[in-house]
């Protein structure tokens, strides 16, 4: 899903790993009103195995794959990512086609129009495909912890750890530019329109939850999250933009007071690109590691079972994973939209949420 994703709970659960207790990081961001000039990654840091034989394009995927990533550019447009396997749909998964192989190892990707996508793992080299997967090149950046594209941008969170950097570059170069660091050492990335969202979670030290705003070409805005209050510690915070906009966060809280600590979470909404926030809405029955929304609907999940979405009717299970959970869900109109299974499997709703059907990929 290149614009209507929030950050995979895959990519999160490789900076939770990475991350640890979540140090705090020394510096601040750059203002993009002023950036550094667009920085190639040195050979060292594109250099990678090339891509790895494949079938001919045109040709019918020969059987399910268990889908490691998905990427929608359209209701109808998409691709899913299986081990060494990349296959394109243009129905909206009614049918499948399989493309030539993927680069080896990539683990991830993410397409922002029917040519120009992206393909990555944590450990490796960035790819990108300006031909529509026919041939894949080095992409300028090294060691990606996640990547969205919306709007004519590309933006990542890559580098050494455990201090990667926030990138930015149009769509189909590989001339990035360097905005400078993270928030801390946990933090995620989530892209709507030309509006990109880099919430860093809370750090030793303490170092309080923040969020720094990216509109276009503006300043970066920094801000504090709704939920820092007296004594809470706020170990996570996902965030996610709904369809029309809206932000939404979901604070896992834990306050030291009373004795012993309790474990909570707040939900809260900001109309403003995360300027002001609300709350008001209960806030999901479990602890979640992603969440998504749609006007009039919000989702979360963890690694449980359980996709939950809240309607007027409060918070229900919308899907469960049959003892799997989920490592992602995310939306290309107010009511299309996928969840991709911890098992391989991948859910289509039409309706949004409401209900939702297994497409064999």
């Amino acid at each position: 899903m290149s614009r209507r994703f929030s950050v995979t709970a895959a990519a999160l659960a490789a900076l939770a790993a990475l991350a640890g207790c979540g140090l705090s990081k020394p510096g601040s961001l750059q203002s993009p009103a002023a950036p550094p000039a667009p920085v190639t990654a040195s050979p060292s840091a594109t250099a990678a195995t090339g891509p790895p034989a494949s079938a001919p394009p045109g040709t019918q995927a020969p059987g399910p794959i268990d889908v490691r990533d998905v990427s929608f550019v359209s209701a109808g447009q998409g691709w899913a990512l299986g081990s060494g396997e990349l296959v394109t749909t243009t129905d909206g998964g009614a049918s499948w086609t399989r493309l030539p192989g993927p680069p080896a190892g990539a683990a991830h990707i993410r397409f922002a129009s029917p040519q120009i996508g992206y393909a990555w793992s944590t450990a490796g080299s960035l790819w990108i495909t300006t031909d529509g997967a026919a041939s894949w090149q080095p992409g300028g950046l090294a060691q990606v912890l996640s990547l969205e594209t919306a709007a004519g941008r590309v933006w990542s969170i890559a580098g050494p750890q455990p201090y990667p950097d926030i990138w930015r570059a149009p769509v189909g170069s590989t001339a990035w530019t360097n905005l400078g660091l993270t928030p801390d050492r946990s933090a995620t990335l989530t892209v709507h329109g030309d509006v990109a969202y880099v919430a860093g979670q809370q750090g030793a030290g303490p170092i309080a939850p923040s969020l720094d705003v990216f509109a276009g070409t503006q300043p970066v805005r920094h801000e504090s999250l709704p939920c820092v209050q007296g004594q809470a510690y706020v170990p996570f915070a996902p965030l996610g933009v709904s369809t029309d906009g809206l932000v939404y966060l979901v604070c896992d809280v834990m306050n030291n007071q009373p004795s012993p600590p309790a474990q909570t979470q707040l939900a809260y909404e900001s109309v403003n690109e995360g300027s002001s926030w609300s709350a008001g809405n209960p806030p999901p029955p479990q602890p979640p590691q992603g969440v998504a929304a749609v006007p009039g609907e919000r989702f979360a999940w963890n690694f449980g079972p359980d996709l939950y979405m809240l309607t007027g009717r409060g918070w229900h299970v919308s899907l469960t994973g049959r003892g799997h959970g989920f490592s992602l869900a995310g939306f290309e109109t107010n009511t299309q939209g996928v969840a991709l299974g911890t098992n391989g499997y991948l859910w289509i709703t039409r309706n949004a949420g409401t209900s939702w059907s297994r497409i064999t990929v």
